[in-house]
């Protein structure tokens, strides 16, 4: 007797030998594994394509960006520019383990254990600037303010882009009595040596008269030493990022509502919006019960991979943010990508994009309305790996494990 191994309906090594062989109208037969071969979705068997030895070199984290179609990739933790038709590089800059890249307004974004990058299609530049010190502040003459107190802090300048403000440096302008209400002083500022070369100048802020809040006195060149203080009646706007601190990076990296997010152990760091460099220390992170396995926003939340399940955040800001466990099975490391809502469908995507992922049963999709949609559950078992990484390959999804 002849038994037909056409069409194939994928792999199932959870039910019974024989329930692995369906008959009817349409016959289909399930098989335990299968190796290097390709399964359509007409159920026809195609031997998977033999790979090439390209290069020697040992490139990970091989990226390509969707906005200058540069390849990037790290070696032994250096960034380098790859020429895919030579398979030579160009380096760039330092950034070390955990690389994650994304593109936000123009500008290819990157993550790694050093530091948080921009590239903008011409060079690499650090994201973050490190807060100063406060400056040191002296009572001198030749000037128009009354006694009293006054505070002083400053910030770094990167083209523009603003540090976080320093912590306030606090003088008393006194007279030769406590009742002496003289108005020829000044305030005399120096402020600390900058070690970043690429910090461009110093934004200088101060206090009204026994005032509280900062407001900006006037920009100089980083290699200005001295400042005086000794009129305050043109002020500028109030000082914008004080109690901030610079933006850190981890083990992954995403985009979501304005924000730069970052991961490592079971917390989740949230940017400022629209200011990805800096981050809020004190209402700026969400922590979670386990370990996060991978981060994926959608529009309706942020899918976040734990130890033995998923769990759905929803909410505009991160300290209104809510938590909703989804019973799954427990989700591969790093196995979560975005993809477009027609490889699965309307009806399944609700025209959003989904985040999917493989866990202990296969793939599952998590939609941008919370719901969870385990496609192969009851089909596959025991998928288990310490690593991954998925690509989409036309409508396929590729999923490698170690």
């Amino acid at each position: 007797m002849t038994e037909r191994l056409l069409p194939l309906a994928g792999i199932n090594n959870v039910q019974d030998d024989d329930e692995l062989k369906r008959g009817g109208d349409s016959p289909v037969l399930f098989v335990r594994d299968a190796l290097n071969v390709d399964i359509s979705s007409s159920g026809k068997v195609n031997l998977r394509p033999a790979g090439e030895l390209v290069t020697s070199l040992n490139y990970e984290n091989l990226w390509q960006s969707p906005l200058h179609h540069d390849v990037f990739a790290t070696l032994d933790g250096e960034l380098v520019k790859v020429n895919t038709q030579t398979w030579t590089f160009e380096k760039l800059t330092f950034v070390g383990q955990n690389v994650r890249f994304e593109v936000i307004n123009n500008l290819v974004y990157i993550n790694g254990s050093r530091g948080l990058f921009s590239y903008n299609g011409f060079a690499v530049s650090p994201l973050t600037i490190d807060t100063p010190a406060s400056p040191l502040l002296q009572q001198d003459g030749n000037g128009t303010l009354k006694t009293g107190q006054y505070g002083v802090a400053i910030s770094w300048l990167r083209n523009g882009v603003e540090s976080a403000v320093s912590a306030m440096s606090h003088v008393e302008l006194a007279g030769q009595s406590n009742y002496d209400q003289i108005n020829d002083l000044s305030i005399n500022v120096t402020l600390p040596f900058c070690i970043d070369d690429t910090v461009t100048d110093v934004a200088i802020y101060v206090t009204q008269r026994n005032g509280a809040e900062l407001y900006k006195f006037g920009t100089y060149p980083v290699s200005t030493n001295q400042v005086s203080i000794h009129e305050i009646s043109r002020l500028g706007k109030i000082a914008e990022f004080q109690h901030l601190s610079p933006m850190p990076s981890g083990k992954f990296m995403k985009y979501w509502n304005g924000r730069l997010i970052t991961a490592e152990r079971n917390v989740i760091k949230f940017s400022e919006p629209m200011a990805y460099h800096l981050y809020d220390e004190r209402h700026g992170y969400m922590m979670m019960p386990q370990r996060i396995t991978f981060i994926q926003p959608v529009d309706g939340g942020i899918w976040v991979g734990q130890t033995d399940h998923v769990a759905f955040l929803t909410g505009a800001q991160p300290k209104d943010m809510s938590y909703t466990r989804k019973s799954t099975q427990a989700p591969i490391y790093d196995s979560c990508i975005l993809v477009d809502a027609d490889l699965v469908g309307d009806d399944v995507s609700q025209n959003s994009n989904v985040a999917l992922w493989l866990a202990e049963n296969g793939y599952v999709l998590g939609t941008a309305t919370g719901q969870i949609i385990q496609y192969q559950a009851g089909k596959l078992q025991g998928i288990t790996a310490k690593l991954s990484r998925s690509v989409r390959l036309g409508r396929r999804i590729i999923t490698t494990v170690t």
